[in-house]
């Protein structure tokens, strides 16, 4: 009877032993990748937890590199259909010499328009934020004796990437030279 007990020790040892190394249902049936026809069918047997280890980097999709069709789960897998997103493009920062250019254009077409000045130039621009940058600029004229002076004032926006000139202000002084009759006298 003494031989029984470590007998039987020694019986209950080897055969939870053996139990630990048995492998599990999982593990007796080990796929691959190379088991599946396409990303989707992969996905499937990935199930919860990944049995198999199809899911070699740990993001949540079986086999990437199988062809679609793919799963929708944890954001599909790789394969031939699937198409690379770009970043959106950084935001759009107005240049002051891009302003400027656009400022050019507006009071260029002011002097064309006015009867009474005959010429302008763009002084000044300052930038009021990463879209907006205001300018000024000047326009001369002689018509007679009298003199024609405006000073003019160019909002430049961004709009869809592009600078967009408006005129915002237009303040116009006419001097007559001292001693001239004026009109009408």
């Amino acid at each position: 009877m003494n031989l029984r007990i470590p007998l039987l020790v020694v019986l209950t040892v080897v055969a939870t032993a053996a139990l630990a190394q048995a492998p599990s249902p999982a593990q007796a049936l080990d796929y691959d990748c190379a088991d599946f026809a396409n990303q989707a069918e992969a996905q499937e047997y990935a199930g919860n937890g990944d049995p198999y280890g199809l899911d070699g980097d740990d993001d949540g999709v079986a086999c990437e590199d199988l062809p679609c069709p793919c799963s929708t789960e944890a954001g599909g897998g790789g394969g031939e259909e699937s198409t690379p997103t770009l970043p959106p493009p950084p935001p759009y920062h107005l240049s002051k010499g891009a302003a400027r250019s656009a400022a050019r254009t507006v009071v260029a077409k002011f002097v064309r328009r006015s009867p009474r000045v005959a010429s302008g130039r763009v002084g000044a621009c300052r930038r009021l934020g990463e879209r907006r940058v205001d300018c000024e600029g000047t326009a001369r004229g002689r018509s007679g004796s009298a003199e024609t002076t405006c000073r003019l004032r160019v909002v430049v926006r961004a709009v869809d990437r592009h600078p967009k000139a408006r005129l915002s202000s237009v303040n116009c002084q006419h001097r007559e030279p001292r001693g001239a009759v004026p009109r009408g006298s």
